[in-house]
């Protein structure tokens, strides 16, 4: 499982341990971390001076802890609507002795996170409903280098199927066709990989040139870069969404987007090509500064 860490100022190290167990990666501002029971824990860097690596964490993420700190903010409130407008659904509160419960309550009362438990920090403990499944293979490209002797190898989140030695796949956006030579997990070898790993993939048919310029690898065949949406619009967002360059981030790939307007329906133009399938995303207005309402909202892709 991959969890989502938020909190508005960052949690000092001595109630990190509680959280995490030891530090993987450090990919695009976000520090990819393993908590006792082996989920990964993921965190930005750079937050508030940038939303980007929220947008990352929430693409590639399935589970939210949210850090309730001594005051609820303003900071507060931006992650509190980038999780309104993601596809997570579940999630903890975190707290300790200092946490403001009754204006964290107060704020959030009407949104995700208020329907969230809340949990100590000493005695974490998840319970899920049935996880998500979704109908095909994709593994995301963090990381990419070749290693003597063993070839191209990729580093990135299994985020759809799990996958298998020597099976083959197709590298996005290029759609040449690859198979997994190795899996690792960890550093140590595997024949598959389930659904929230961190893998280390070697791949046969892939030159660098073919690694810098593809971001995953995917069962899907069929991209697209303009495609119809269903559109939500933060209620706190001001500017004209129509005339921005918006960000989102397609299972940790960062994209920028233009929206269109028609009579009965609105389209979202992409920067690159993507797959087409059915699933929401937070969008961001990066142009904007701290203090201002840089969530968007979300969109929906509407699968032809």
């Amino acid at each position: 499982m991959i969890i989502a860490l938020l909190s508005a100022k960052p949690i000092e190290e001595e109630k990190m341990r509680h959280i995490i167990s030891k530090k993987l990666d450090l990919i695009n501002n976000v520090q990819i971390a393993l908590d006792k029971n082996d989920n990964l824990i993921l965190y930005s860097v750079d937050f508030p001076k940038s939303l980007l690596s929220i947008l990352y964490i929430l693409s590639v993420s399935d589970y939210v802890y949210f850090f309730a700190g001594s005051e609820i903010n303003a900071l507060d409130a931006e992650l509190a609507l980038c999780i309104e407008n993601s596809g997570i659904v579940e999630g903890l509160i975190l707290k300790d002795d200092y946490s403001d419960i009754t204006s964290f309550d107060r704020f959030f009362d009407k949104y995700k996170i208020g329907k969230f438990k809340k949990s100590d920090l000493v005695s974490i403990s998840i319970e899920r409903q049935k996880e998500k499944e979704r109908d095909f293979k994709y593994v995301s490209i963090d990381k990419h280098f070749i290693v003597k002797g063993i070839g191209s190898v990729i580093i990135g989140f299994v985020l759809g199927q799990q996958i298998k030695k020597g099976e083959k796949l197709l590298l996005l956006p290029s759609l040449k066709q690859c198979s997994i030579k190795s899996i690792q997990i960890m550093d140590v070898d595997n024949d598959s990989a389930e659904a929230g790993s961190h893998v280390g993939l070697a791949l046969n048919n892939v030159s660098e040139q073919d690694l810098s310029n593809n971001y995953a690898i995917s069962s899907i065949s069929k991209l697209i870069d303009t495609v119809q949406v269903e559109l939500t619009l933060s209620a706190f967002y001001k500017e004209d969404p129509f005339s921005k360059q918006l960000s989102c981030s397609f299972f940790g790939e960062p994209l920028s987007l233009n929206l269109s307007k028609g009579e009965s329906f609105v389209k979202a133009h992409f920067n690159k090509k993507i797959p087409e399938i059915n699933e929401s995303f937070l969008i961001i207005d990066s142009s904007l500064a701290i203090g201002k309402n840089r969530v968007v909202g979300k969109i929906k892709l509407i699968k032809n």
